[in-house]
This record gives structure tokens, sequence and C-alpha cells, in this order.
């Protein structure tokens, strides 16, 4: 690496640029007419205004500069990003400096960003910039503007309502405080302050720029915008859900996040379930004046010792997804639709006291027809079934429609239907009603057995691929899909049941007698330990915040199983797992089957336009350096297709991190499921588990399709893609 980088580098070369400017000024004009206070105020104001374009998402796009302010703690490892934007053409590696020193050197490739994950240095506000440098390590130019990482030093943080110092903000409530005293009045209290704003759009220029007049502390600007994330208000309030995620995120990263300053919160005296005092600047004043911060100082404090006592991924997921760890369980991951089938319907065969059924889809099919049979002879034969499903994607309870297969169950006098989010009118259709969905599929059978799983109530999910013919011209929803299921038995089962009760007596459903039949006493059944990650559309994000923890754990390698666009949060979170040098397996399919020569099997339009559009959204990672496979089953006789062989959808959700921790359920990677519908995944933190299913995993990928983007067969449909993701409306509609 090359010496460190001058302190202020980019103010500097204004200042050259500026002094040839008044050279040639100075050929023409007489001496007397010369202002050094001028040239200074002229370099001044440039170096602002590049400062300022920096910042801008737009700009930054085409100029290129560092992406966004970090909060960390002291040795976390933090992820360096920017955009490079023209001066991608200018050199060969882009070097990130923290302060003066060097802190990162990565090759430019053919992508727009550059990224880079170090350890943090010590506490405070470090400058982070970038070089473009040469193949000889000269400096070419540099990225416009700056941006900080800020390294916590364990005192209390503070949130600061970006809202507060904005000029003009038509919602927010005029502060009966100056923000700056309460600001001021923190930082004596030993109070370090970060800044943040939820909106639809990125305001964070405007931030900046109305820190810099006012002269207000400094501090990071974390910004979350639901445009960045692939949202789109719709009318829909995300400052409670990206408040709390922004919380959990800076307290697993062992920032003692303890208090958010805003004029928002209408009781701004009460905690949140974080342990986090909210409050105005008035009460943020008097308190200070009064000198009572010490519950603040001792959550702090405590948070730290937590953190230094804990498992990494412990803490992660603790912090992160409102779950906590059971031991002394038995866990069974199944991967084939013939034995899911058998092992669930043995399962209801073998009940004896409750059944507790959540899907999101129920389909004509001959599984669904057994299953019903199942149930009905169970319910004769005295055990009490429930059956719940989503209204929407069930199609029950929609605008006075039932779902007919439903239909033989309701009949049942020991079986009770019950439909989630019913649509009773055409005036309760809105999007919020449409999105937010109950995604999840869980069986609980007499409280002592549970499966969670992706796996809807149709013959894609619980037939084999041995056991459909395909020839030719099968239409593609007849053929399997690849999913999965964990089976659960031991003291985690009371979660999953607690669970499916608590959704029940929300929805409207008959009390479920808190007994022995519903939740009997659990042993230890063996050695491992799990966690049920919950997560409730639009109220937190806890499945997203799942799987960064997984991520941001992982050493050696992960494993991930999904067919959806990947949503932008863990999109990062894997260029962070890159940068580290993490091999990262990616196991997809195909939305529109094909056949072993790549051609499709006739499929609706929409199967095939979603098709080409996630392996849009797949190409930035492709070419980044994740592998990336399309699932081929093994070969059978039933199919009897051109090439022998096919390449199916994947439906299953599964991540697997290091051969020690696996997550399966019904939470896609995507928007959807990140932050919409309801979703249920088990987490478990087992070896020899975790090492099962890769080995599983493992065998797949060696006998699938490597997607390479030179291929003959990428290349035939990029035309394709390029249109489709022009014109697809949004990972809202995934």
């Amino acid at each position: 690496m090359s010496d460190p980088k001058p302190p202020d580098d980019l103010t500097e070369r204004i200042r050259r640029i500026a002094t040839t400017i008044a050279e040639e000024v100075d050929k023409r004009f007489i001496a007397s007419e010369q202002s050094p206070s001028m040239l200074e105020a002229a370099a001044s104001s440039l170096g602002t205004t590049m400062e300022r374009w920096g910042r801008n998402p737009g700009l930054r796009r085409i100029l290129g500069g560092v992406q966004r302010d970090e909060v960390t703690s002291p040795g976390e490892s933090v992820e360096l990003s920017a955009t490079l934007g023209v001066a991608a053409k200018l050199g060969t590696v882009a070097r990130f400096y923290v302060d003066s020193a060097v802190a990162a050197e990565v090759p430019i490739g053919i992508g727009a960003e550059v990224r880079a994950v170090i350890d943090a240095p010590g506490p405070g506000l470090h400058r982070v910039s970038v070089a473009i440098c040469n193949d000889r390590g000269e400096v070419v130019t540099d990225l416009s503007g700056h941006r900080l990482l800020q390294v916590v030093s364990g005192r209390p943080v503070v949130l600061v309502d970006a809202a507060l110092v904005l000029p003009g903000v038509a919602d927010q409530p005029i502060p009966s405080v100056s923000p700056i005293e309460a600001l001021r009045a923190l930082i004596d209290e030993g109070f370090e302050l970060v800044y943040f704003d939820i909106h639809v759009k990125n305001r964070d220029p405007a931030i900046h720029a109305a820190l810099v007049t006012q002269r207000l502390p400094p501090g990071a600007i974390l910004v979350y915008s639901a445009e960045e994330q692939e949202l789109r208000s719709l009318g829909i309030d995300f400052v409670e859900m990206f408040a709390s995620t922004a919380i959990r995120r800076l307290r697993a990263k062992g920032v003692p996040v303890t208090t958010i300053l805003t004029e928002r919160d209408e009781h701004p005296d009460e905690s949140l379930a974080e342990q986090v005092s909210v409050m105005t600047p008035a009460t943020a004043l008097s308190r200070a004046l009064a000198g009572v911060f010490a519950v603040e100082i001792e959550r702090a404090a405590k948070l730290l010792n937590d953190r230094a006592n804990s498992n990494p991924l412990d803490w992660r997921l603790d912090q992160t997804t409102d779950s906590k760890l059971v031991p002394g369980n038995s866990f069974h991951a199944e991967l084939d639709n013939g034995e899911a089938r058998r092992r669930l319907l043995t399962a209801f065969d073998e009940a004896q006291s409750t059944i507790h059924i959540q899907f999101y889809m129920v389909q004509p099919s001959d599984f669904t027809e057994h299953m019903i049979v199942r149930l009905i002879q169970r319910a004769r034969a005295g055990v009490k079934v429930r059956f719940m499903v989503d209204a929407l994607y069930s199609d029950e309870e929609v605008l006075g429609r039932l779902n007919p297969s439903i239909l033989s169950l309701k009949e049942e006098e020991n079986i009770e239907v019950l439909a989630v989010n019913p649509i009773v009118s055409r005036k309760h259709v809105d999007v919020s009603r449409l999105k937010k969905r109950d995604h999840r599929k869980l069986v609980i059978v007499d409280g002592r057995r549970a499966f969670v799983s992706g796996r809807n109530a149709s013959n894609e999910y619980y037939m084999g691929f041995s056991e459909v013919p395909v020839h030719d011209n099968t239409r593609h929803e007849r053929i399997p899909w690849l999913d999965a299921h964990v089976e659960v038995i031991g003291p985690l089962v009371r979660t999953v049941q607690e669970t499916f009760m608590g959704t029940w007596h929300r929805q409207g459903g008959t009390p479920i007698p808190n007994d022995r039949n519903a939740m009997p006493d659990l042993e230890p059944t063996g050695s491992a330990s799990g966690r049920l990650v919950v997560h409730r559309g639009l109220a937190e994000t806890n499945g997203l915040a799942m799987y960064e923890a997984m991520f941001d754990v992982a050493e050696d390698h992960v494993y991930i199983v999904n067919d959806y666009p990947i949503v932008p949060a863990l999109e990062r979170a894997i260029y962070r797992l890159l940068a580290k040098e993490v091999t990262v397996k990616l196991l997809t399919g195909n939305a529109a089957t094909r056949r072993d020569d790549g051609t499709f099997f006739p499929a609706p339009m929409h199967r095939t336009l979603f098709e080409y559009m996630v392996k849009a959204k797949l190409e930035p990672l492709l070419q980044a350096g994740v592998e990336v496979y399309e699932f081929v089953p093994p070969p059978s006789p039933m199919i009897v297709a051109r090439g022998g062989r096919i390449r199916p959808y994947v439906h299953a959700k599964l991540v697997s991190v290091d051969g020690l921790v696996t997550s399966i359920g019904s939470a896609n990677l995507d928007a959807t499921a990140s932050f919409w519908e309801s979703e249920a995944n088990i987490v478990v933190q087992d070896a020899k588990f975790a090492r099962g299913v890769e080995a599983t995993l493992q065998t797949f990928i060696d006998g699938s399709v490597a997607l390479d983007p030179e291929s003959e067969y990428w290349k035939r449909e990029r035309a394709q893609r390029a249109v489709v993701a022009t014109l697809w409306p949004g990972s809202l509609y995934s």
C-alpha cells in the first residue's frame, strides 16, 4: 500500500485548481485587484459544494462517492462501500482511507460499487474517503466528498430524529425547546449523538447541510429510506418498523442506544420494548438540568457487559429477532417431497389429542384430498383439529367466496376452520390488506411434534420428482418443486404451539384450553438447541434480521436455497461476505420449469416473466462472485422430456452457515417476506444438524447447473432479463 493520504486532500486539490485559475487571472488584472480572501472563500465554497454532491444519491451514482455513514463499536467488522461513477474508468484500484491511513485496497471490477470489510478502529468520529489509483499505486483522482465512521466509546447513545433539525418539515411539531440546547445538554451528560432519518426519500444531503448551517454537534447520519429498501410507502407509515430495526441492529453491534430524541412520539416518556427512552428536547433538557440519567447509563453498561459474555451469534439473534434459544431438542430436515408427505400424514395418523395446522395456500390436489380425509378420520376418532389458512391466498372468506377443498372440514363437529384476515367487502381492499398476509406454514401434533415449513397444501410441495410423469409438454404447474421443512421434537415445540395459539386467538378463533392436550410438559429429547423466529408483517423485521445475523457471523461458507429477488439489505450482507472471502453458494431454480437444454415447459406468462426478473436481480451477485446453481433433481424413469432431466422451481427457504447454524421455514429473502408478510423459521444451532443439511445441499449442487455469465445459455436471455427488470413493478410484486 502507498503512503498515508494527506489530510484534507480534496480541499487541497481544489485550492490548487483555484490557484491555477488565479494565475491565469493575474495575467489580465493588476495586482491591486487581486483578493486572496476571495480566493480562499471560493475554494471553501467549492469544497462545500463537492461535499454536498457526494451526499446526493443521484449525483453520487454519476460522480462516485462513499455510500453512507456507519456506526459501530471498536473491533466490530464494518463495511466501507463506495459508488464509482465515471471514476471507474480512470483507474484499477479503489483505496479506502480512514482518516489519513489506508484502510483497504479493492480491485475495480465491472460493477458500479466497491466495498471492503475492516475491523473498526478505536472510538471517535473517523473520516472515510476513497481514492482511485492506477496499476502503479498512484492516485489518479479522489471520489467526491467523505463519510463518517462513528465508533462509539461505550457511553450511552442517543438517536436524534433528523426531523428536529430539518427546516420546514410539515408533519413535525415545532419543538418547545431548541434542539441544539437539548443536544448540548445531552453531550454534557455523557451521551454520544447519532442522527437518524426515516422517510420515503433519502434526505441525507439536506440533513448534512442543516447540521453544518446550524453548527450542530457532529455525528453520523443513518438514513432509512423506504425507496432504497425497495418499499413503496403507498400510504403505509414505516417509521415504527424502521425505528425498531435501527435500534436492534445498532445494539447487536455493541452500540448502546438508550435514548431517542424526537417530537414524533405521543408518549415521549414511555420506553420501547428495546428498553430505549423516547423523549422530546424539552424533556431531555429538563432531565439534564436535574441530572437524572442514571437509568440510561446503567442500561448502556449492562448491554456492553452482556455482549462481552455472549456468543456472537446468540447475541445478534437475541438482540434482533425477539427469539430465545431453547436447548434439548431433536430436529429433522426434510427436502424430499414424498418423504415429507409420508412423515406429515403419519404424524396425523398418530395424533391422540390435537392437530393444529396453519397454511398460506390450500389448493385442489391429490395431496389436499388425502390430507382432508386423514384429518376427518382423526377428528371422528376424538382428536380436536384446528385448521387455519390465509384468507386471500387460500381463497377462503374473500368477498363471500369459500374454498371448496375446505368445506368438508367445516362440516365436521370436531374440526374448526379459521381464515386469517378475511376480506369481507371491496371497501376492505387496500394495499396493506392485500400485502400484509400470513405466509406461515405450521403443524403441531399433540403439542409434542411440530413442523415448520415452506410447503403449502398442494401437489407441487408434497409430490416427489420420481412420482410425477413428465414429458416435453407437461405443464409447469404439474411439475414438483424443491421445498423444505424442519420437524421439531422437544421443548421448542411449546414456542411453536404458542405462536399458533396466539394467531388463532387474535383472529377470533374459539378459545383453546391451556391444558395438557395443547400444552403438555415437554422433557428434553435431544442435545440440539434451536429457536423459533417469527416475523409479523409491518411490525418489525425479525426474519430479515435473522438472515443478517447469520451472514454477519460467517467465517468460511454460506449456503442459500431460495428463488426470489433478494432484498437490498441482504444483498449488502452477501457483498460483505464476499469482501471477507467467505464462499457463498446459492441454489436456485426456475420460476417456469426448464428442460435439460434450458428451454421452458409450457407455463403461464407471469411465471416466465418472473423467472427473467429473478435472474436479472441475481446477475450482480453472480458477477461479484456468488456461486449460483440451478437445481436439477436426480434422473427418474418418469421423466421422458428431452435430455431426461428437468430444472424445476425452488420454493425452499434455507440458509446454513459454517456447518454450525441452519434456518428453515417460510421466510424468503425478498422484500415481501422481510417487511410485509408474517413468517416463521426455525434456527437450529447444532453442528451435527448443520453438517447433515449442508452435505445434502452439496449433493444437490454437484448434480445441478452452474450459472456462468459467459455461457451461451446465460447470454441468450440477457435482453429478456433487461426488459423485464426495467418494466417489472418493483419487488413489492415479487
